[in-house]
């Protein structure tokens, strides 16, 4: 049985329970808070530093990927949607279990990312949200993808490595912006969570081996620059 596909972009069995996972919480969230008025759901389950230290509420880093914000209908929206694009291709690639283990990863990396800087700028501020997760997966795809043809707006070609310097643009303009009610740690620590896991330079070895061997291209270049440049017969001195 062939999976569902839309446009090119599969709706594979992981990213089918995430997002069924994500809508569900978020119509918990609708009901608890919006219609009781009740937000015990989000004050535990979002990272909120101070809570998470000296809270003890350890668990934060992990539960607030699946919160979105129950005012702001395009939080989740756009997220499930780069979840859809970018988590189906990879899935199927790398199959479920990595896939999933990858997206939980990156997500709870974000999560220690807006603990930590929070812990020094912001403490008392809860953040919610599967961006940092997402974005892990956009860089991820970016990787793996990078000379696949996707059409923007189903209208203009790009190749992968292009199309997906909209979404990375984009969180870095917010940053540099300093745009208010966005996570930027949460953004930023899941593509640098992402791009430590998908090129293996979390490993020390893998990152030594590789600044090893550019620099070892870096000094043949120069050497082979610098015989074209000799004149015939040997340096004149």
């Amino acid at each position: 049985m062939q999976r569902a596909s839309f446009a090119g972009w599969p709706l594979t069995p992981a990213v089918k329970a995430i997002l069924i996972a994500n809508a569900a919480v978020w119509l918990v969230e609708i009901v608890t808070v919006r219609w009781f008025g009740v937000a015990t759901l989000v004050e535990h389950l979002a990272v909120t530093p101070a809570l998470v230290w000296p809270g003890l509420e350890l668990w934060q880093p992990f539960t607030y990927m699946w919160l979105h914000s129950p005012s702001d209908f395009s939080h989740i929206l756009f997220n499930m949607l780069f979840l859809w694009m970018f988590g189906g291709t990879l899935e199927q690639s790398w199959g479920t279990r990595a896939f999933v283990r990858f997206y939980v990863i990156c997500g709870a990396g974000a999560g220690l990312v807006v603990f930590l800087t929070g812990l020094a700028f912001a403490p008392g501020t809860p953040v919610l949200g599967a961006s940092g997760a997402i974005y892990g997966l956009v860089v991820a795809w970016a990787v793996a993808f990078p000379n696949r043809i996707i059409y923007f707006f189903g209208i203009f070609p790009m190749k992968g490595k292009h199309f997906v310097l909209i979404p990375i643009g984009y969180a870095v303009v917010d940053f540099l912006m300093a745009a208010s009610g966005v996570s930027h740690a949460a953004h930023l620590g899941g593509m640098a969570v992402g791009a430590l896991l998908v090129t293996g330079f979390w490993r020390p070895r893998k990152l030594a081996s590789r600044l090893r061997y550019w620099w070892l291209r870096r000094k043949l270049k120069v050497l082979e620059g610098a015989r074209r440049d000799e004149p015939p017969g040997g340096w004149v001195h």
